[in-house]
């Protein structure tokens, strides 16, 4: 988009300015490169700036299924890089205040967590109702943050078997609401799901999304309604409001102290997982999300595509 491209560069005085990606890999040989685009186009890109020479943070979801991440993933070990993936939740202050006290093992074995990312509205900032584009919808769009998160505090277990449900309910919800000049026809996304997920050490998830959730909006903005809460075996935490609690001989106790805030801000959480990758290349060390972990999230969110397709539970 020539508009596009110029109104940037004169934004931000740059002189370097290219229609094709491949070019500027070429001119530029960057030492990192983060792939912001939607993600029809991760894959292709990544592997072209890996095997550029440069390492990369990609947007999230890793990519438009889980074939491609694993060809991401394979690509940056070949090429000696580091691939991070932008799941910036679990670096909001209530997300490292519950990795601490799960680390710690006060949390005791996962039992069972409930996530979901509930909102009022349709995010038509991006395509991300097109799923040939996006891959998805409230899940691959929305949800997949909090699938990362839980997945996150419970140390990456091993999924066996999925169950899901989804539907689109847009327009007949929220079909006042499309921006001009965007065909109905191009939405092609769910705005509902559901999943319920079995992993072989006896943990269990259950997952929520949606783009049309009838809450009331605030101040004239779009209403969220996104958490987690996990029930360990000695302890139980909630993402927001922030909750850590434990027990002793059978009183519920509350870990944290009565001043301490709930923070889910979003945008010091992004400048946060950029800053640990860019920390992470310059150190030679793995980034806090690393490509293996997105690929195994990928791999679920494959399956609960698959199992609310054909109605089906899925092996995995």
């Amino acid at each position: 988009n020539t508009d596009r491209l110029n109104e940037l560069g004169n934004d931000f005085n740059i002189n370097s300015r290219y229609h094709d990606y491949r070019e500027f890999l070429d001119d530029c040989r960057c030492d990192l490169v983060t792939i912001c685009t939607m993600p029809v186009f991760h894959s292709e890109m990544t592997i072209a700036a890996l095997e550029n020479g440069a390492h990369v943070l990609c947007e999230k979801p890793l990519a438009m299924n889980a074939q491609e991440g694993k060809e991401m993933v394979l690509a940056a070990k070949k090429a000696g890089k580091i691939l991070a993936v932008g799941y910036n939740m679990r670096f909001t202050p209530n997300a490292l205040l519950i990795s601490d006290f799960i680390e710690k093992g006060k949390l005791g074995k996962p039992i069972k967590t409930r996530a979901w990312a509930n909102a009022s509205q349709i995010p038509w900032w991006g395509e991300h109702y097109r799923r040939e584009i996006s891959g998805g919808g409230a899940l691959a769009a929305t949800a997949v943050h909090f699938l990362d998160l839980a997945l996150h505090f419970s140390g990456f277990p091993k999924p066996i078997s999925v169950s899901a449900s989804s539907t689109s309910l847009f327009p007949r919800k929220r079909g006042g609401t499309i921006p001009k000049g965007v065909s109905p026809n191009l939405y092609t996304s769910e705005d509902l799901i559901s999943a319920h997920i079995r992993f072989d050490n006896g943990f269990w998830l259950d997952l929520e999304g949606s783009w049309i959730d009838n809450q009331p909006s605030v101040d004239g903005q779009p209403s969220w309604d996104y958490s987690l809460d996990s029930i360990g075996e000695t302890g139980q935490v909630r993402f927001d409001p922030l909750s850590i609690r434990t027990e002793d001989n059978g009183e519920i106790i509350d870990v944290l102290s009565k001043d301490t805030l709930s923070d889910v801000s979003f945008p010091p959480s992004v400048a946060a997982l950029i800053l640990d990758v860019i920390q992470a290349v310059r150190d030679g060390r793995q980034p806090k999300v690393t490509g293996e972990e997105a690929l195994a999230v990928q791999i679920i969110v494959d399956a609960i595509y698959e199992s609310a397709k054909t109605f089906k539970e899925v092996r995995m």
